[in-house]
């Protein structure tokens, strides 16, 4: 709405905004309180005094109407309206800290499995560490490493390793080939450090965002559950979080995605789903919805309460059981901050529907 009154806004936006306000009495109200909240000379020269304002990333959590993209307009709003009234549309902002005893499960180290069984820590940042075959270097942020250069493919490097990441974290590697695998919460991957043979391949399991270096005659294959996504050169984002589905959202390059009986071409902004049923469907994708995990978001438009808290114990390590189960098909539009509390997330979610929620003493969260 802030970037409506300041003319900053495309005439499409502009549009469907004044449908929403000429349709909906709720965005209608909070259209009369928004815009008393400004002065005529803000209005008139954009909002310049406010550009060195360092804003406060705010969640914004409505409940799903008829309009397919509420979240858009809520996006809006909250550029200026969240850091100058700290209301939008009834949606209110907290702050406060998950006890220590609820947030334990989310102690858990990032480890990277060598195939002789011995475990690395790679949560805590070594700046070396010898294998046979390579030389690794961990951030505690980043793995990197180095192939030492009488590999013969018989020793720790050449063999598979397998890399997990736990829930409330992320983390990036970067092979020897130069590509880089960000790998979401929850995720693991099986590889070899020597990449050794005619093809390079991995495994996952979870979500990870991969950026394959091109190697003329030598493909990249990231293994699945259910199928194989075979790239020359391409940034792309591989999901098997759900049993049985496995969506591939292509950035940029080309990638051939097989799975049960099918093999499809994905071009960049699309997406493929293969479920067991339906087989591949191949569709455009949403940037902020798909690739926002690497920053630690992950937004919402169209969601069941079901399909957001299934989320919470991959972000937060929080088990999480709907005791109203007619609240379960409630739809949605948001965005979720993991590197946040999860009670802001909750609070922001009660604010937008009349929603409480209560951790009992085995620290698990109720909704009702």
């Amino acid at each position: 709405m802030s970037s409506w009154i300041a003319g900053d806004i495309s005439e499409t936006d502009a549009l469907y905004l004044k449908q929403l306000i000429a349709t909906d009495p709720e965005v209608l109200a909070a259209w009369e309180e928004f815009k008393h909240k400004f002065l005529p000379e803000d209005v008139h020269n954009g909002f310049l005094r406010y550009e060195d304002v360092q804003w406060i990333p705010a969640e914004e959590i409505t409940k799903k109407t008829s309009q397919p993209q509420i979240r858009n307009i809520f996006l809006y709003v909250s550029v200026v309206a969240a850091m100058l009234t700290g209301i939008i549309a009834g949606v209110l902002f907290y702050n406060r800290q998950v006890p220590t005893e609820q947030m334990t499960a989310n102690n858990k180290n990032i480890t990277l499995q060598l195939a002789n069984g011995k475990t690395i820590n790679l949560s805590q940042a070594q700046d070396k560490i010898q294998l046979a075959g390579a030389k690794l270097k961990n951030n505690g942020k980043a793995l990197s490493y180095t192939l030492d250069g009488n590999n013969n493919g018989s020793n720790e490097a050449a063999a598979i390793s397998k890399l997990t990441v736990p829930i409330g974290k992320d983390y990036k590697m970067f092979l020897a080939d130069g590509s880089e695998i960000h790998l979401n919460s929850g995720t693991e991957v099986s590889f070899s450090l020597a990449l050794k043979g005619s093809s390079r391949e991995i495994t996952v399991s979870g979500e990870a965002f991969l950026r394959v270096a091109p190697q003329a005659g030598r493909p990249f294959l990231v293994h699945t559950p259910h199928g194989t996504v075979q790239v020359l050169g391409t940034s792309f984002n591989v999901n098997t979080y759900d049993s049985g589905i496995i969506k591939v959202a292509l950035v940029d390059g080309a990638v051939q995605f097989a799975a049960g009986k099918n093999t499809v071409k994905i071009k960049p902004g699309n997406e493929a789903i293969y479920t067991v049923d339906e087989g591949i469907q191949v569709q455009p994708f949403d940037e902020d919805e798909t690739l926002g995990w690497q920053e630690g978001k992950y937004y919402f438009s169209d969601a069941t309460l079901q399909e957001i808290v299934n989320v919470l114990p991959r972000w937060y390590g929080t088990n999480v059981l709907i005791d109203n189960p007619q609240l379960a098909t409630e739809r949605f539009a948001g965005m979720m901050d993991r590197n946040k509390p999860i009670t802001a997330f909750l609070d922001n979610l009660g604010s937008a529907r009349k929603i409480h929620y209560h951790f009992d003493n085995e620290g698990v969260l109720h909704l009702q």
